[in-house]
């Protein structure tokens, strides 16, 4: 099944993004292949290639994270242990990018420059129209035209909702990645008062809503509810939790699958608060 975060393989998700990766890699790869044919290059040197090919992705991936957590280190020392929870997608792509191409680059220095740069230049090309394709993908949804009822059974329109930046998080309380970021965004919709909020919970009772918002103390100002699953069905989003954020033009600028970092949303809402997206 194809959804709009990933291609799912039965029990196995592979994201776009991850996807678009490896698929630059193996672009890279069949180059090296070409040249080795064409050059007649040595069986030592097409070892090189390879191994760096794969060396400079390990190297990419540990300095994108590195940076990402250096920018947003202040969030990172208050909770260190979420330094290794890589799964929150906390990477910078241009310090990937500049780290892993240097790497390659300098192991295969002695190549002759079409073969550098044909590799670097076809895995640039990959990486921007992927990545392009997903953002234009996003930026063709718009907020549905979709009702959900409130903790008082009252219908609530979610395009009552345009005008301001927003955060649709969908959610249930056997979640554990769910109830992970609970606080998360508790803290952020004090801290972010001009964003709304909007908790829509997937597939339970108001009962059980109420009795777990109240069990820890959180008070959201817009909780609904989506007995059927109408929106991930709509917005072509499945797992929880997922989290969806919009600009005040009602646009979808991002979408997130799994749990929220503190400092993953903090990037999140400065897309969506930022200016231009107003």
């Amino acid at each position: 099944m194809i959804s709009s975060q990933a291609l799912h393989l039965g029990m196995f998700m592979l994201p776009w993004s991850l996807l678009i990766l490896l698929s630059g890699l193996v672009g890279v790869w069949f180059i090296g292949k070409y040249f080795k044919q064409r050059h007649q290059w040595s069986d030592s040197t097409w070892k090189c290639y390879k191994d760096s090919l794969w060396t400079a992705l390990w190297i990419g991936l540990f300095a994108a994270r590195l940076v990402f957590v250096l920018i947003h280190a202040d969030l990172y020392l208050a909770h260190p242990i979420d330094i290794l929870k890589v799964q929150d997608k906390g990477f910078n792509l241009y310090a990937g990018i500049i780290a892993g191409s240097g790497w390659f680059i300098w192991k295969n220095r002695l190549l002759k420059l079409p073969a550098l740069v044909s590799s670097f230049l076809l895995f640039i090309t990959i990486q921007f129209v992927g990545i392009n394709l997903l953002n234009h993908w996003n930026a063709q949804q718009h907020y549905p035209d979709l009702a959900f009822n409130d903790l008082k059974q009252q219908p609530q329109s979610m395009t009552q909702f345009i005008g301001k930046p927003t955060v649709v998080n969908l959610w249930a309380s056997w979640c554990p990645p769910c109830h992970r970021e609970m606080p998360v965004l508790y803290q952020a919709q004090q801290d972010y008062p001009d964003v709304q909020f909007v908790m829509l919970n997937q597939g339970e009772t108001p009962e059980a809503i109420v009795s777990y918002l109240h069990r820890y103390q959180l008070n959201f100002n817009n909780v609904l509810f989506d007995p059927h699953g109408e929106m991930p069905q709509h917005m072509n989003m499945y797992g929880l939790p997922s989290t969806l954020f919009f600009n005040a033009q009602g646009q979808l600028v991002e979408r997130h699958l799994g749990e929220l970092s503190q400092a993953m949303l903090k990037q999140y809402l400065q897309k969506i608060t930022y200016p231009s997206n107003q």
